[in-house]
């Protein structure tokens, strides 16, 4: 989410716009402060994470770069500790019922900060996950959107036409509200329906025997009677789906009406060895209604995921599956109702925007003209970060990692605010060389208006572009957390222990990999008749065994192509229906998928790298099976701290922080007083296991558990894949919300790696940009243990814009020729000679890669 280091109030109250609207980059240096020195943020032994006591002075009004290897502590210090810092002490600022919950545990862990003021920042790590967040609500787009249709007079329809008790009010456009969401639907637009062709799945093979996925294993009460209604009808269920009378496979699937069935049931108990039997007389509700009704009582949304296979979304008759209620449907502004501007493109929202702008009277300009002003400042910025592509309407949810960090980094670019700190915490990640220029303009005209502009980045071309930069290192975890630099790009380039000072000299041009020949005698996994968003095609080939790479600028459908060859496969081989791809062949020898997106591991701090990975459950046997616990009777369980009969901490239940309702404000985590956030209680603690304590377990990094925790094998195997995908500097019992995308990404190829050296079948991983978040230097380990991957027999296809990962596939498929409805089609597809040849904006850039010269175009004037 977007942290802000002063309320919104709080810094609407501080703006001072630039005159004459943005600055350009080439604008004059700030002043200098009185005494003829620059101003500082000036930073006194920081200590957070793995910071070791650090003390650096960090110019203001400047673009400054904080670099290192991923774990060096570049986030620690710009975001956990500068940006935490301003919060807490805005939070301060508010009342005594805040104070009193922010104790010295609860800050950062430095000694001294001068010069810091209000900071807005966008945090990588902290992501919102709420289903209703859209680009219009991320964006504040549909803030404006309401006001222009609510308060324009004379453009919209008449009360009377609406539906509304009164006039239109803002409420009246948000599908969230009781007024302006549909009557019918309360805002949803449309229910959960069981499909006949989602249950049965292969109506070529016997109901119980692969016809369908609902029927292969006991899933409800409903299943036992099926028997009895077919020696009832006289059917042999043992003949395929299809031959089956039609009658009977209608009673199947909606059920028998008024007509009972009885029969005595025997349904598995919990416990596998006992079985239950009870005799019922009842009609058969059908397939289709027990799969509505299992889905209906599902208490989580795990539960509900399990049955959504078997359903499609039915849109609402009232409102169309907008959801939006009477007033938003009838109201019309510059053609479109609101519903219809919500389903369009933000390309396709400026068009509108400038028509509407062309259309007001001097009346209306008073209203609509600073709105209008504002919305196209907000469009622009998303135009800007090549996001034209997405729809105001599209769910938080749906988005690629790179799209969801460049929406949510645009909602932060278009303040007009100045005399703030803007931390971005990686903006580069993710992004396509043709966006990163914008990128780079947006940050220097940021800087140009008076701020200061922090930005955590592995980019070596944006890092060289900046004023200033703040090097750490030299390795990661706690062989990090030094600055090796503070001074100019030059200077970090000059810094013979520095692995961003040698990128910045030109040495190393990405992961040195030796590709495997495509050739007559490849494998090729084929999918046809592929429907996947924007993505059409009548043939995807992969070639098997090999690493495929999908290329192409934001939203020409890499994402969607990767989320359907692994769908289409899974279902291949699982016999499910999927509405994306029409066949998959070419299976002969897969017998898994496994997908490492850069999707959250967990929404609470109980989830941590260890408890992932299972290396958790690992070592809670090795302390039960010390002396101490053993003479307790203390169990594997004991030491968990998600059982509530166990040695957690009662007063946090294992937490170790507890959650504070800041009632109008963010909700705040403190540390436990009862515990002091060690999760466990005394007695827990008082159990050793090579010296340490379990709590003291999950504070040691990957690499030092690796080093300390050697006894048991299949540990250090676990450990030992984290390692090579370069998470040697995370915590064990670092809470998985604190992780970045790339970061959770990287742990779950640890875990498909664990999965390719152990099964007896190859399998396909996909990942969606794994080099997103990378220091260059990392990025050559993480390909390796894709390429460990492909020595295991597997294949392997990853969507990356990065450049020299690519040009280290085996394989390119490259989409475009744009993004969104421009895109969605193979453009080229061959080895990377084979696209470096074609006329596509990625060809260009690796064809800029294999001559040696920069991906970024020399800009005169970026730094001063």
């Amino acid at each position: 989410m977007i942290d802000l280091g002063i309320g919104s109030e709080a810094a609407r109250s501080l703006q001072r716009p630039a005159p004459g609207g943005p600055v350009a980059a080439r604008a004059e240096p700030l002043p200098a402060a009185e005494d003829g020195r620059r101003e500082f943020i000036e930073v006194v032994g920081a200590r957070t994470n793995n910071l070791r006591d650090v003390s650096v002075r960090i110019p203001k009004g400047r673009l400054v770069a904080f670099t290192g290897v991923s774990g060096s502590g570049k986030t620690s210090l710009a975001v956990d500790t500068l940006h935490s810092e301003a919060q807490l002490r805005y939070l301060e600022g508010l009342s005594p019922f805040v104070r009193q919950y922010i104790t010295q545990r609860n800050r950062p862990r430095v000694d001294r900060i001068f010069g810091l003021g209000a900071t807005l920042a966008v945090d990588q790590r902290r992501v919102n996950r709420n289903p209703r967040s859209t680009v219009a609500t991320m964006t504040g787009i549909d803030g404006h959107l309401g006001l222009l249709y609510s308060r324009l007079p004379g453009l919209g329809a008449a009360p009377d036409a609406t539906g509304a008790d009164g006039p239109l009010t803002t409420s009246h456009f948000d599908r969230d509200t009781p007024e302006g969401g549909c009557a019918d639907c309360h805002g949803v637009g449309g229910r959960w329906q069981a499909q006949e062709d989602l249950v049965i799945t292969r109506p070529e093979l016997p109901l119980f025997d692969g016809a369908s996925h609902w029927y292969a294993k006991w899933r409800s009460g409903e299943h036992g009677f099926i028997p009895v209604l077919a020696e009832k009808r006289g059917v042999r269920l043992s003949d395929p789906w299809r031959s089956l009378p039609e009658e009977f496979r209608r009673c199947v699937l909606y059920g028998t009406g008024e007509e009972k069935i009885e029969a005595t049931i025997e349904v598995p108990n919990r416990n596998e060895s006992a079985r239950m039997a009870y005799t019922s007389s009842q009609p058969l509700r059908g397939a289709l209604a027990e799969v509505e009704r299992v889905f209906a009582n599902a208490q989580t949304a795990n539960a509900r995921q399990r049955y959504l296979r078997y359903m499609r979304k039915r849109p609402c008759d009232a409102c169309g599956g907008s959801g939006y209620g009477r007033a938003a449907r009838s109201v019309r502004l510059g053609g479109f109702s609101y519903p219809d501007l919500s389903a369009a493109a933000v390309g396709q929202v400026g068009e509108w925007a400038a028509r509407v702008a062309a259309e007001l009277d001097a009346r209306d300009q008073l209203v609509g003209g600073p709105l209008l002003a504002d919305l196209r400042r907000r469009l622009d910025v998303l135009e800007r970060l090549g996001l034209t592509h997405l729809q105001l309407s599209r769910g938080a949810a749906t988005l690629s990692g790179g799209e969801l960090q460049r929406t949510r980094l645009a909602a932060q670019l278009s303040t007009e605010l100045s005399d703030l700190t803007f931390v971005l915490d990686e903006p580069g990640a993710g992004l396509h060389p043709v966006d990163k220029a914008h990128l780079l303009d947006i940050a220097l005209e940021l800087r140009a208006a008076g701020n200061t502009v922090l930005l955590v980045e592995h980019d070596p071309e944006l890092i060289a572009r900046a004023d200033w930069v703040i090097d750490l290192g030299p390795g990661a975890g706690s062989l990090g957390g030094e600055v090796l630099v503070s001074g100019t790009p030059a200077d970090v380039a000059a810094h013979p222990e520095s692995p961003t000072g040698r990128q910045l000299a030109g040495q190393g041009r990405g992961p040195r990999r030796v590709r495997r020949e495509v050739g007559d005698d490849t494998g090729w996994l084929r999918l046809h008749d592929l429907r996947a968003h924007n993505v059409t095609a009548d043939l995807i080939r992969v070639p098997v065994g090999r690493l495929t790479c999908l290329t192409g600028v934001s939203g020409s459908g890499k994402s969607s192509l990767l989320g359907a060859l692994a769908a289409g496969v899974q279902a291949a081989l699982t016999g499910a229906a999927t509405d994306v791809v029409r066949a998959v062949t070419g299976l002969e020898g897969f017998g898994w998928v496994a997908v490492a997106d850069q999707e959250p591991l967990g929404r609470t701090p109980r989830s941590n790298p260890a408890t992932y990975s299972k290396a958790f459950d690992v070592v809670r046997r090795l302390f039960a099976e010390t002396d101490a616990a053993r003479a307790l009777g203390l169990d594997a369980s004991w030491f968990s701290f998600n059982t509530a009969d166990g040695g957690r901490c009662r007063t946090c239940t294992g937490y170790g922080r507890k959650l504070v309702d800041m009632h109008f404000l963010p909700d705040v985590w403190v540390v436990c007083d009862a515990c002091d956030g060690r999760r466990y209680t005394p007695e827990a603690l008082r159990v050793r296991y090579a010296g340490l304590a379990v709590d003291e377990v999950l504070e040691l990094t990957v690499a030092d558990a690796a080093d300390r925790l050697r006894e048991s094998r299949q540990l250090t195997d676990i450990l030992e894949s984290l390692l090579r995908v370069g998470l040697g500097y995370l915590r064990l019992g670092q809470s998985a919300t604190e992780l970045s995308g790339g970061e959770a990404q990287r742990l779950k190829l640890a875990g498909a790696i664990q999965r390719g050296a152990t099964s007896r079948t190859a399998g396909l991983v996909v990942l969606d940009e794994p080099a997103a978040g990378l220091h260059p230097s990392d990025v050559g380990r993480v390909v390796a243990a894709l390429d460990a991957l492909v020595d295991s027999g597997n294949t392997v296809v990853v969507a990356e814009h990065d450049i020299p990962v690519a040009a280290s596939a085996d394989w390119l498929i490259d989409l475009g020729p744009g993004a969104g409805p421009a895109g969605g089609a193979v453009v080229a597809a061959g080895t990377p000679e084979v696209v470096a040849a074609a006329d596509t904006p990625t060809a260009g850039f690796l064809r800029r890669h294999a001559a040696g010269l920069p991906l970024l175009p020399s800009r005169a004037g970026t730094s001063r």
